[in-house]
Formats: structure tokens, sequence, C-alpha cells
């Protein structure tokens, strides 16, 4: 009986082991659409942010550019309630930046 209840809380930590593996992987692998999804929030965002960016700001300038971005992005983001993590947020900004210098080229 002993034997069998070390057996069973073995099993039971492998099981926990295979749901944490699965985890990572479902965690670190895009989910199906997340693309799609990130790119409709850069538009979103990109769209706002040059709708609203001050004239004087010289888009050509990424030294002007990035700190305007990145001040919007975050009022932005706490007004629609998104959470990102710090990765996330960084790639978006950086998405964005890039569309905005590009969008006067």
């Amino acid at each position: 009986v002993i034997f069998v209840a070390i057996d069973n809380d073995n099993g039971r930590r492998a099981n926990d082991a295979d749901d944490l593996r699965e985890i990572r992987v479902l965690r670190d692998s895009p989910s199906p659409g997340a693309r799609d999804a990130f790119l409709e929030l850069k538009n979103t965002m990109s769209d706002q942010i040059l709708r609203e960016m001050d004239p004087n700001i010289d888009l050509s300038q990424r030294s002007q550019v990035r700190p305007y971005v990145h001040d919007r992005l975050d009022a932005l983001l706490e007004e629609r309630g998104s959470v990102l993590n710090r990765s996330e947020k960084r790639q978006l900004l950086e998405a964005i930046v890039a569309d905005l210098i590009h969008s006067r080229a």
C-alpha cells in the first residue's frame, strides 16, 4: 500500500512536470492569431499617435519620435486597459516608431 502511494505520488510529480513543460511551450509559442492581434494593436496605436502628434516633431529624427511615442503609448495602453509585459511593450514601441519614421520617407 505504501509502495502504491509513493508510485502515485511520483506519477503525479511526473504529470505536474509534463503540465509545466506544456505551459512553457504554450507561453513561448505564438498562439494562432497572436501576430494578427499584435499588428492590429500596432496599427491602431500608430494611427492614433500620428493623428495626435505634435507638428513640431521631425518624423525623420528618431531621437524626437521615440520619447514622444513612448509617453503616448503608455497613456493609450492605460486608457484601453491593455497590459503588456516589458518585452511586448518594447516590441510595440519599436514597431510604432519604425512605422512613423518610414511613413514620411
